[in-house]
């Protein structure tokens, strides 16, 4: 069997609550136990956490790391280590899931199947509401909003062969083959949280290849919706710089106009949810010189790369949110019809 990778981020106590149930739930994978390898990255390491890490998963290899470089660098680290190795795939893991036992066989099953597969996403159930679904795969606002698929229905009316291609895949649970990563590159690790599974799957699919789902590989997921200033401020930057360095420069032309009439809306939301501080931060981040001369940088290069056209990319975004967790009248009756045809309108004149 292909050699495969597994990766789990640690951030101090979250172990102790989500690792025993997990590495569990690795151990009972039925995928041959010498194919496999786990790394536990351990972000703000110390002797206290690394010496848990080590107890409760003795068959993990621990990544003592001294600062928190958050999720995106925090897989970097291991990434970076195994691109010139003889690791086939790389699978990102939440240690606060629980996967089934064909969960690790079904996804590199899948890949296998699929040769010009750039990603490949588990079929992502909630925990401890097991019949319910997280994600089937990700969908992506032309606004740079992205939210889970099916989120919260039924999986039992769930049906793999009625689904249209989805956007990017949820690091929750994704593979990637190490071939990708090497063209494509890895997280952006300025993201730290947030998005840079979004931007990742941006660029494979900009390189050519497609994202799938696994809808035999589950997995459970202790998803838990909340938003703090400091949440607010990553998502909302790593949105804006994701759009910038991604579309091309006609494409942010014709949605300049809805995203200031979002801004707005989004300053008012910010207001009154006490996360005004986290978007004045992001307005603060790009008045930064310095900053745009980066992501002007990573644009050139990811220019480089791309192989589909913004009008290909286009087909897969979407012009409304539909996401239960934010749902409301004024995002269900006004934002989403008005954004959803200004969408359907102006991405036909996206000839590049």
């Amino acid at each position: 069997m292909p050699k495969v990778a597994v990766i789990l981020i640690n951030f101090k106590d979250y172990a102790k609550k989500y690792l025993p149930e997990c590495i569990e739930s690795l151990r009972k994978q039925d995928y041959p136990k010498e194919d496999f390898k786990i790394f536990i990255v351990d972000n703000a390491t110390s002797r206290e956490t690394e010496e848990y890490l080590k107890n409760i998963a003795p068959e993990a290899e621990t990544i003592p790391n001294e600062k928190n470089d958050g999720f995106a660098e925090g897989n970097n680290i291991v990434m970076r280590r195994l691109l010139n190795s003889d690791f086939k795939y790389i699978v990102l893991f939440n240690m606060d899931t629980v996967a089934e036992p064909s969960w690790l066989l079904e996804l590199v099953k899948k890949a296998e199947e699929n040769p010009t597969a750039g990603a490949v996403q588990s079929l992502i159930l909630l925990h401890p509401e097991t019949k319910k679904i997280n994600s089937t795969g990700n969908l992506f606002h032309f606004l740079g909003f992205g939210f889970c698929r099916g989120y919260g229905e039924e999986v039992a009316n769930f049906k793999s062969e009625n689904l249209q291609p989805f956007f990017y895949v949820s690091g929750a649970s994704a593979l990637f083959p190490v071939k990708v990563l090497k063209e494509v590159g890895l997280f952006d690790s300025l993201f730290f949280m947030y998005h840079e599974d979004t931007d990742l799957s941006w660029r494979i699919r900009q390189a050519g290849y497609n994202l799938v789902l696994a809808d035999k590989s589950i997995m459970y997921h202790k998803y838990q919706f909340s938003r703090s200033v400091l949440q607010f401020y990553y998502m909302e930057r790593n949105r804006m710089i994701m759009l910038f360095e991604n579309f091309r420069l006609g494409t942010l032309l014709l949605i300049l106009l809805p995203f200031l009439v979002m801004e707005v809306g989004l300053f008012g939301y910010a207001l009154l949810k006490g996360l005004a501080k986290g978007k004045i931060k992001v307005y603060g981040y790009f008045l930064n010189y310095k900053n745009w001369i980066r992501m002007i940088k990573n644009k050139k290069e990811k220019m480089k790369l791309r192989k589909v056209s913004d009008r290909e990319i286009a087909k897969l975004i979407v012009g409304k949110v539909e996401f239960q967790e934010i749902a409301n009248p004024i995002l269900n009756y006004l934002v989403n019809p008005t954004f959803n045809f200004y969408w359907k309108v102006v991405r036909n004149f996206i000839f590049w």
